[in-house]
This record gives C-alpha cells, sequence and structure tokens, in this order.
C-alpha cells in the first residue's frame, strides 16, 4: 500500500443508534483488515500503525453516546427553531397513524426545517437550493461553534496538527 507521504489517518464516524462503544469495535475491525495488530482503545486516541507506517486515530459524532452530525447539529442551534421544532408534532401524528421516522430521519429532517424555515429570509428561499442549505448554514450565525458539545470534536482535529 502507497501512502504517498500520509503520516495520519483521521476517521470520522456517526454513533448511530448503535452507540460510541460499538462504533469504536467497528472501526477496530475494519483497521484489523491492514493491519491485525491496530487497536483504538478510546476515541481521539493516536495509535501507531507500523504495518501502515502512519498515526490512526478515530473521532465519533454523537450527543449523550448516540447520533450523528445531524443531531449534533441540532444541540448546537443558535436561533429560534419553532418551524423545526414543530416536526415533534408532525412525528405524533405519524405514530398515530401507525407510519415510522427514526430518528435519524427526523434530525436530518430537523436540520433542513431549520435551515430553509427558521433561518433564511424571504428572499434567500427564492434561491433555496442554494441559499438554505447545509453548505449555506454553515456560514451564517445559526449554529453556535463555541458549544462545549464540540470541544471533543475540536480537539481531534486540532490533533492533526500536535501528534
Amino acid at each position: 500500500m502507497e501512502k504517498r507521504g500520509i503520516e495520519k489517518i483521521g476517521i470520522l464516524v456517526d454513533a448511530d443508534n448503535k452507540g460510541v462503544q460499538e462504533r469504536l469495535t467497528l472501526v477496530n475491525e475494519s483497521l484489523k483488515t491492514f493491519d491485525g495488530a491496530l487497536c483504538i482503545e478510546r476515541v481521539n486516541q493516536w495509535v501507531d500503525s507500523q504495518t501502515l507506517g502512519v498515526k490512526v486515530s478515530c473521532h465519533i459524532l454523537n450527543v449523550d453516546g448516540y447520533g450523528e452530525l445531524e443531531t449534533l447539529l441540532r444541540s448546537i442551534k443558535n436561533r429560534d427553531s419553532t418551524f423545526a421544532d414543530c416536526l415533534a408534532a408532525w412525528e405524533e401524528c405519524l405514530r398515530g397513524n401507525n407510519k415510522e421516522i427514526t430518528n435519524k430521519e427526523l434530525d436530518k429532517f430537523w436540520v433542513q426545517i431549520y435551515q430553509r424555515y427558521d433561518s433564511c429570509s424571504k428572499k434567500e428561499k427564492k434561491q433555496a437550493g442554494r441559499k438554505c442549505d447545509l453548505k449555506a448554514s454553515l456560514e451564517k450565525d445559526i449554529w453556535d461553534f463555541s458549544s462545549p458539545r464540540l470541544d471533543e470534536l475540536k480537539f481531534f482535529l486540532k490533533s492533526f496538527d500536535t501528534i
């Protein structure tokens, strides 16, 4: 395997409904394909792979042990989210009519509604595909990037420069 100057490999995974520990187990099982001795014992820990000649680390996106990027974004929203929060009533309506929606699907939908209806102006909504999507929302002041919920992710990302 040719690595061409790569010194570090960072793996970013959603915890989903499996949880952090189960996702870390999945990462370790996958890494054994490349280096049978490689084992990451905890997130944000850098481990040397003698076989690959690189350092490897993993961060698992979560809120209280579960979830994904959208769950994390939902937890750091910085504006009124009335439109998006009303999805809870829609979810209850679905369940009352024997229809299911997963937490994962609901979180993804919540973020989309928050971006488009809670965070976009009337003018921006005319070009919603470009002005009210995730990329555009990251440039707006609608997320609290100073939230302690992001501390571990920031630590992981900064560790690329320090290790």
